[in-house]
């Protein structure tokens, strides 16, 4: 994917709608199963931020509405991000990202995919701490970019992404603050 797509994909992870809470976000997760805290994913919404200036191109506004729902018989959450269309923003992103659980290695699990058609990426997280969770995705068999959400109630308070720069050094991508529709 191009930076800026990938910085793109990094907002869209926003898509993602109602979280939960914090302490007791985390104290009910140690009762439920880990498909039962996907279903805080579930829902439509809208996110608005910024992606931040890479390269060339500028920083820029961007909002999206997004739309989450469980599939496949409950084994997966899936979400669907559409970007609005803008001034700064001549070619929308969209992206679909499924959230699972992988029960033999005890993590989070997701797989995105894109309109962009250069790529795709996968990501894991261990588990939720207190009211975030944070996705490691690889992309072309390297570890470049992070994602995080925080949650408060009702839904998705937050999300953040990074990239690793050419030294390996993480840098912030995007940030928006989302609310349930």
């Amino acid at each position: 994917m191009k930076l800026s797509t990938l910085a793109i994909a990094s907002a869209v992870v926003c898509t993602a709608a109602s979280l939960g809470t914090g302490s007791a976000l985390a104290q009910d997760f140690k009762s439920s199963s880990p498909m039962d805290q996907l279903s805080e994913f579930v829902g439509d919404g809208v996110c608005t931020g910024t992606v931040m200036a890479m390269g060339k191109k500028p920083s820029h506004a961007t909002t999206g509405k997004y739309h989450g729902e469980k599939t496949l018989d409950g084994h997966w959450v899936v979400l669907r991000y559409d970007e609005d269309k803008s001034a700064a923003v001549a070619k929308p992103f969209s992206v679909v990202q499924y959230f699972g659980y992988d029960a033999a290695r005890k993590r989070f699990v997701s797989v995105l995919v894109d309109n962009s058609g250069e790529s795709y990426s996968t990501g894991t997280s261990a588990a939720w701490k207190n009211d975030s969770i944070v996705f490691d995705e690889t992309t072309n068999g390297k570890t470049n970019f992070r994602d995080a959400f925080t949650s408060s109630q009702p839904g998705m308070k937050s999300h953040t992404g990074w990239m690793k720069d050419e030294h390996g050094k993480w840098v912030k991508t995007d940030h928006e603050d989302c609310k349930p529709s």
